[in-house]
Parts: structure tokens; C-alpha cells; sequence
């Protein structure tokens, strides 16, 4: 029974039917008639009155009717249906495009907007086959149950709108990848590009080629601990004409800008135009195209530049020569770490260098060095000495080696950190690692070397990669103490702030002008705009979250996509096969039925039975009749 019903639990419902027996067994039906005198009429009602109630449903035409009308109606509560009676075409998954380049201008419009059309299109030519509808944003969202009707998934169309959010042609090719695997569906992405050449999905074009530059870099380099230069990267897209166009650099203080500088950039296609502002000191810096084309939200890129306090760094033990020279090459010409005695620091600001066997173990609020063979870390022991063949040697590309790219590193040999604790490798060395990175558990990491730093070391302390090695170090416990980015943010970040005892809740308010509380400490950002935090120990307490990604803005990769619906059409077909069975559903139709036969009835009782004027008889309404016919003289008389 319940293949044939999907509520089979409304057929208690048919009790329904001894009600309505009884109420036509006890109804009094009066009958019309005209008779010369009531005196034998008074014994035919009694004997009408006297006849047995079942002789009542005798040739009762209404009560027929309410029978198949009550008999309809407690079907289509239970659902009633037919297994497998209806055939529908394969399903379809439906993929939109809502990604911030969907927000470029278009003919009519926005590329959105055409491809909403284009999407109308598709889930009607896909006849009865249920369609699956997703948006893509950087992430697959389903906007319906999987399977819907076809009109379910046109209503879902109307809470369609693009995003701020950039996402990668790389991530989306994997997710139709996911998607077509399933042999038994047809995938259909709308977009403003394709991704790719992925097998088994359909792509329905959504845009023209149009003229638009943007900011596709932004980066700072830091010249001293005060002072930096910006660096913004702009492209033309959709253009084969030069063309020149005016960038703006402001600062961004508190919801004031002060204007910094300005000048004209010449962009060639295909090439991408590098813009160099120098000697800025720290604040929130915004650059802007002043250009109407068609994608408004990438003509504007922030940079943060936060000011970081000088670093005091404490050597313990003796100081390894090579390595102090490098901490005083690093001290005085960018001014980064200041090198103190120890027992003049303050513990809580200090980074250690740990050389000493009295060190072994400790773990200071800063990240610091551990350096065998004397110092280890917390949980962990440096092993006897291990040869190092010359060509074993393998830095692995990371922050540390920022700048000096991959360095050509050997060291004769090596000390094996033997520990539990998860490590991340720097610079590996035979079948171990030299160098390592220890996480601690408030998010900062220890850095752990496992090799003589002694000035014979063949080819590592003599190379500009060594001084390089340890700037980028000092850095990283410098930037540790600031909790946010000092760079450019896109909408595909998510920045988390790293746990410390000093930072607690903060609050969040974007674009809205509504503070939202960071309890679980990440920030993800959806729209681009200056972000102000409070609650956060940070010299800047705002940021900037911009596009800045080249994919989004190429508004010239829909060239030539022309949208051909008939192609469509016979893809479509094409790819039909045997579609599948599905249960036929009755409870519409027997709905109607119902209502059909209900006013059908009342139709009919009106007819049969006409209501009479309210204080009529039929007698004085013929008199009436009659006299309104007879004719009249011009005083009224008949």
C-alpha cells in the first residue's frame, strides 16, 4: 500500500462516509405541490414520515455525488499515485556562476542577469526532468532539494545575485569534475568563462567581451621598521587599444581619506603595468582606478601597513660569531631586532636565540631559536651527529626563504631532532631535516636548528641566503605580535587571529555599520570595503579587503562565446538516453474532480429546488406576474 500512497495514514478519513449516510437517512426533503385542500395531505406526510430512512438514499443523485466527491478528496489527502506510471528525461544539475566577475556590465545589463535568462532557458528545454540547482561562489551552495520540479527551480532563480567573492577556474574544474562522475545526470555550468574542458558538461555562455582594467596585485616591501613602498599590478582585459587611465593613492583613516598621490598609467594588453609608491609610513592605503568600465569593484586595492615595534632578541650562552654577525647585519641596516644582554630584557616582548644546556626545555612567550647540540626544545632531544652527502641537501620553499628563492644550501652535517611533536620541515638534510618549525599550540612556532652554525660550514653561512634566513625570522616573531595582516586581503581570505593570553573577543564592522562578535576568533569577509575592529590590541585597527584577482576581472575571456540555444537544445536531447520512472502523482486531479462534483451538486440543488423571495408565496408571486402584464391607462389604472 504505500507504493500507491504516500500518506497512507489520511485513509482513517473514509469514516467519513457513515456521517454523511446518516445525514441524508435523517434529512426532510420538502416536496411542492399544489392541491385543492389540505385534508388528505396531513396522512400522506405521516405515511412519508412513517417509511423506513434507508428508502430515503433511493435515486439520490446528490448523495451519489457526495459520495464520489468524498471518495476523491480522501484519496488525495492519502496521496494516491501510480508506481512508476510517469517517465521523466535524465536529471539535471544546474551550476550558476555567482561569482564576482558575474557583477560586470553586459548588454541589457549584468552577465548575471543574462544568465538568470540563459538558466530559464535550460530548465525549459529540459522538459519534465528534475533539476538540481547549485550556485558557485568559490564553494557549491544548493538553492534547492536535490531532484526538484522544474518550477521549484525557476523560483529558486528569483533569490539569485552575484557575489564579491573571487574563487579559482582550478577549484570550480574539480567540482564539475565531482559532479559529472555520477554517469547518470547531465551537468550544465552557466558562466562568464569556461573553467576548462571538462568531459560530460555542457557550458552556456553568459556575457560579451567588455573593456575593463583592474588591480590584479598589491604588495608592500618594508625599507625600515617606519617607512615602506607600495606596490599595485594593473591589467586591461577585453581591449586590443592602449590605454592610459589615472590611479589615485589615498590614506584611509577612520572614514577620512587624505590624498597621497596620483598619476597616469599607461596599460598595454597582455601586459601587466607594475605602479611604485615609496617612502610611505604606516596606515591603511587605498588605491583607485578612476575609471567607469565594465567590473567597478576591482578598481580599488587597500594595503595595510601596520608599525611593528623593534624587536629586542637575546642571545644565550655563547654567541655563535657567524650568527651573531648576522643578527647585527639585520639590526642595523633595516632596524628590525635590537640585541640585548640578557637580564636586560623584558620576558614578555624579548625573542630568544638558546645555545646554552640551561635553555634546554624552555619555551618563552615569543617564538625563539633552539640551536644544537645544547639547546632543545620542549618534548624534543637533538641525536648524535649525521654526514650529509653534498647533493642531499633540499630547502623547502616557505616564509623563511622569502626572498632568496631557493637557495643552492649544503651543510656538511647534521643532528636529527628526535621528538613526538608534529614538526614542519625547513631545510631537509639526508633522510631528516636540518631545520624545523615547531608548532605550539597558541598558533606561534619554534624554530629548531639542527646544525653547527660554525663559519667552516661549507656553502650556507657564506651565502646571502643565510642573512636573508634570519631577517625573515626576526620578521616573523615581529609580525607575530601584530594579530592581522599588514598586506593586501581578498575576498577569498580567511584571516584568523592567532591565540594569546593577551588578546581576547573582539568585534567586527563592515560595510553595514553592525559590529559582529569574532568568538570563534577567524574573519571571513564577503564583500570588498574597510573592515574596523575593536577589542583587538593592533597599532591599525582597520582593514581593507579587496578583489585583486585576475580571473574575476578578465571581462575578455567571453569573446566568441556566443550563446546557441538550438546547440543547447540538441545537447540536451542528445543525452536523454531512457531518462527514468517515477510514481505518478493523483492528488491534484482528484482535487479538481473533487471540486468539480461539490459545485456540480449546488448547481443542481439550485436548479431542482429555486430559492423564493423571503416573505413570498408562490400564489401571491403568479398574481404579481399577472398584473404586471395587463395593460395600463395613463392614470395607472388597469
Amino acid at each position: 500500500m504505500g507504493n500507491w500512497f504516500a500518506n497512507p495514514a489520511a485513509l482513517w478519513a473514509a469514516l467519513l462516509f457513515g456521517p454523511l449516510l446518516l445525514l441524508y437517512m435523517l434529512r426532510h426533503r420538502p416536496v411542492r405541490r399544489r392541491v385543492p385542500t389540505v385534508v388528505l395531505w396531513t396522512g400522506v406526510a405521516q405515511s412519508q414520515i412513517a417509511t423506513s430512512p434507508f428508502q430515503r438514499l433511493r435515486r439520490s443523485l446528490s448523495l451519489l455525488l457526495m459520495l464520489i466527491a468524498l471518495t476523491c478528496l480522501i484519496l488525495a489527502l492519502a496521496g494516491l499515485r501510480v508506481p512508476g506510471g510517469e517517465s521523466r528525461g535524465l536529471p539535471i544539475t544546474l551550476v550558476i556562476d555567482v561569482t564576482a566577475g558575474m557583477s560586470a556590465a553586459d548588454a541589457g545589463g549584468t552577465r548575471i542577469t543574462t544568465a538568470l535568462r540563459r538558466a530559464e532557458s535550460v530548465i525549459e528545454a529540459a522538459g519534465n526532468s528534475s533539476i538540481s540547482l547549485f550556485v558557485w561562489d568559490g564553494n557549491l551552495r544548493s538553492l534547492t532539494p536535490a531532484d526538484s520540479e522544474p518550477a521549484v527551480a525557476l523560483r529558486a532563480l528569483e533569490r539569485v545575485t552575484a557575489t564579491q567573492v573571487g574563487a579559482t577556474d582550478a577549484s570550480l574544474a574539480r567540482a564539475l569534475d565531482g559532479l559529472a562522475s555520477n554517469t547518470g545526470r547531465r551537468v550544465v555550468l552557466i558562466s562568464d568563462h569556461a573553467p576548462g574542458d571538462v568531459p560530460g558538461v555542457l557550458f552556456v555562455p553568459a556575457g560579451i567581451s567588455m573593456v575593463n582594467a583592474a588591480i590584479v596585485s598589491a604588495s608592500l616591501s618594508e625599507i625600515t621598521a617606519t617607512q615602506v613602498d607600495l606596490f599595485f599590478g594593473i591589467e586591461l582585459f577585453g581591449s586590443d587599444k592602449p590605454l592610459r587611465v589615472p590611479l589615485v593613492l589615498e590614506r584611509v583613516d577612520g572614514g577620512r581619506s587624505e590624498l597621497m598621490d596620483a598619476r597616469d598609467v599607461d596599460l598595454q594588453p597582455g601586459r601587466r603595468a607594475s605602479v611604485t609608491f615609496s617612502g610611505m609610513k604606516p596606515g591603511l592605503y587605498a588605491a583607485t582606478l578612476k575609471l567607469d568600465d565594465a567590473l567597478a569593484i576591482d578598481n580599488v586595492a587597500w594595503l595595510r601597513f601596520s608599525e611593528l615595534p623593534v624587536q629586542d632578541v637575546v642571545f644565550t650562552g655563547e654567541a655563535t660569531p657567524v650568527l651573531l654577525r648576522a643578527a647585527e647585519a639585520v639590526a642595523e641596516g633595516m632596524g628590525l631586532i635590537r640585541i640585548v644582554r640578557h637580564g636586560d630584557e623584558d620576558g614578555e616582548t624579548a625573542s630568544y636565540v638558546l645555545a646554552d644546556a640551561a635553555s634546554a626545555g624552555a619555551q618563552p612567550r615569543l617564538p625563539s631559536v633552539f640551536l644544537a647540540p645544547l639547546a632543545s626544545p620542549p618534548g624534543a632531544v637533538f641525536g648524535p651527529a649525521e654526514t650529509i652527502a653534498d647533493a642531499a641537501t633540499r630547502p623547502v620553499p616557505g616564509f623563511l626563504w622569502r626572498g632568496a628563492g631557493t637557495p643552492d644550501v649544503r651543510v656538511p652535517s647534521m643532528l636529527p631532532l628526535q621528538t613526538d611533536r608534529r614538526l614542519l620541515p625547513v631545510l631537509e638534510a639526508g633522510t631528516g631535516a636540518a631545520i624545523n618549525l615547531l608548532p605550539r599550540d597558541d598558533g606561534m612556532s619554534d624554530l629548531a636548528i639542527g646544525l653547527v652554525l660554525d663559519e667552516n660550514a661549507v656553502g650556507f653561512t657564506g651565502q646571502h641566503a643565510f642573512l636573508i634566513f634570519w631577517a625573515n625570522w626576526f620578521d616573523y616573531v615581529r609580525r607575530s605580535r601584530e594579530p592581522l595582516p599588514r598586506g593586501a586581503v581578498t575576498t577569498r581570505d580567511g584571516v584568523r587571529v592567532p591565540a594569546s593570553a593577551a588578546r581576547g573577543e573582539f568585534t567586527v564592522k563592515g560595510g553595514d555599520d553592525a559590529w559582529t562578535a569574532t568568538a570563534a576568533r577567524p574573519l571571513h569577509f564577503n564583500a570588498t570595503g574597510v573592515y574596523t575592529l575593536e577589542g583587538l590590541a593592533t597599532s591599525l585597527p582597520e582593514l581593507g579587503v579587496s578583489l585583486l584577482d585576475p580571473a574575476e576581472s578578465d571581462t575578455g575571456a567571453a569573446a566568441g562565446n556566443a550563446f546557441d540555444e538550438l546547440a543547447m537544445r540538441e545537447w540536451l536531447l542528445t543525452r536523454e538516453g531512457e531518462g527514468e520512472r517515477r510514481d505518478l502523482p493523483l492528488r491534484t486531479w482528484l482535487a479538481l474532480l473533487a471540486a468539480a462534483l461539490l459545485l456540480f451538486d449546488w448547481f443542481w440543488f439550485r436548479r431542482k429546488f429555486p430559492m423564493q423571495a423571503e416573505g413570498q408565496s408562490p400564489r401571491s408571486k403568479t398574481l404579481t406576474a399577472v398584473r404586471a402584464k395587463r395593460p395600463r391607462n395613463a392614470r395607472g389604472r388597469v
